[in-house]
């Protein structure tokens, strides 16, 4: 089982390959042979060039040419767009393709660190996009493993011309493939060994993939939203006093898709729940499945309610705002008690532009270091009705607890 680490991983949203067997229905005999046999080609390329592939690594350190992998797929969808197994082999190579680049690997590194609560195993992968986002970590690595005079325009370039047409490529296979009702089986014949392997995957499968993949949209979404460019020799002090461009809107709406994918996360995760609770199949070929000892990869019985509820906690979110009390909701008990409300729907929809108008009454003890002006005095303590019924004496008393020693 160890050698098929490799061809699993890539399914699970880029992370390695999966040799996958099947077409749609409805489709004559010679168009669906012909597309067979370019998925077949695609799936036998992928299995030769993973051979030597350290399951281990990141896509970004591997060799592989996953490019030519997904002309395969591609020419197979041509032939049969509604061929199930190309259609996820296709998200999944296009994908590979953008996660193989070293800077957006050590974005995605940082934003979502393998330390966390999930299924563990290779799948392991898929449910890292939905942990809180580490967004500090994520920007120390970038500006590690970066040129000094990177522009962080370059990447987000980048993102807008390869990673979210990826992403939004992905998706839409993805959603022609549950709409389908699609049932793939895969048979790998484990090379040097007497044994079959024998995974099945089912609409249940894509969905639970899919969740994960509209909180990366939302995150690169949100990452090209604004403008935070730095120039050679800009201190602190100008950027934020000086610089119009600082922390203003790019052009178009991306927050507002953000949001968009936020919702569609909420609505594929209510429905892998179901579906996942639901399935009355026998669960020892398939990929996800509702027990703790069947199946290529056992969530555990109670795993469906667990994605029911981080379901309804994403719902509540995303309709009703985030809710923060630091006395209840620390264990720190000099903490203040005040509400504090994040409107989601605010924020997304009507984003603030730029931020450095909203930041509040502030000094600099040297170019680099802005020190905020006490009592503490935002120009729109509420930040456009943001943070509803927020004041200045309210954001005074939570910011003298979090710079407490």
């Amino acid at each position: 089982m160890k050698a098929l680490r490799p061809l699993v991983l890539l399914v699970l949203l880029g992370a390695a390959v999966l040799g996958l067997f099947g077409c749609s229905e409805d489709k004559s005999v010679d168009e669906a042979a012909t597309a067979d046999q370019l998925f077949a080609q695609g799936i036998a390329y992928l299995q030769n060039a993973m051979s030597g592939v350290n399951p281990e690594e990141p896509p970004w350190m591997w060799d592989i040419d996953t490019e030519q992998a997904n002309g395969y797929f591609e020419d197979a969808l041509d032939i049969d767009p509604d061929h199930c197994g190309a259609l996820v082999m296709a998200a999944v190579t296009r994908l590979a393709m953008v996660l193989q680049d070293p800077e957006l690997g050590d974005i995605i590194e940082g934003l979502f660190p393998e330390e966390g609560p999930g299924p563990g195993g290779p799948g392991d992968f898929l449910f890292r996009a939905l942990r809180k986002p580490d967004v500090y970590t994520a920007a120390r690595r970038l500006r590690e493993s970066s040129r000094s005079d990177f522009q962080f325009s370059e990447l987000q370039s980048f993102i807008e011309a390869e990673v979210l047409p990826a992403l939004e490529y992905a998706d839409g296979n993805l959603a022609q493939f549950e709409g389908q009702d699609c049932v793939v089986p895969l048979i790998i014949e484990v090379e040097g060994e007497r044994e079959v392997v024998e995974i099945e995957i089912d609409a249940t499968d894509v969905l639970i993939m899919h969740a994960p993949l509209d909180v990366l949209q939302a995150v690169f979404y949100i990452a090209v939203s604004y403008n935070v460019d730095v120039e050679e020799g800009q201190t602190l002090q100008e950027l934020i006093d000086e610089d119009p461009d600082f922390l203003s809107l790019r052009p178009g709406d991306r927050m507002a898709s953000a949001y968009a994918e936020l919702w569609e996360m909420h609505w594929h995760l209510s429905d892998s729940a179901w579906e996942l609770a639901n399935e009355t199949d026998p669960q020892d070929t398939d990929l996800f499945t509702n027990t703790d000892d069947e199946g290529w990869i056992p969530l555990g019985a109670g795993y469906a309610d667990t994605l029911s509820w981080i379901a309804e906690e994403v719902y509540d979110a995303l309709q009703n705002g985030l809710s923060f009390n630091p006395a209840e909701d620390t264990p720190d008990p000099e903490a203040p008690d005040i509400d504090i409300l994040v409107d989601l729907e605010e924020f997304f929809t009507n984003p603030l532009d730029p931020i450095t108008a909203y930041f509040p009454a502030h000094t600099w003890s040297d170019p680099e270091s802005i020190v905020v002006t006490m009592p503490i005095d935002f120009p729109d303590p509420t930040f456009s009705d943001i943070t509803p019924g927020m004041t200045d004496e309210y954001w005074g008393e939570f910011f003298s607890w979090l710079t407490a020693e």
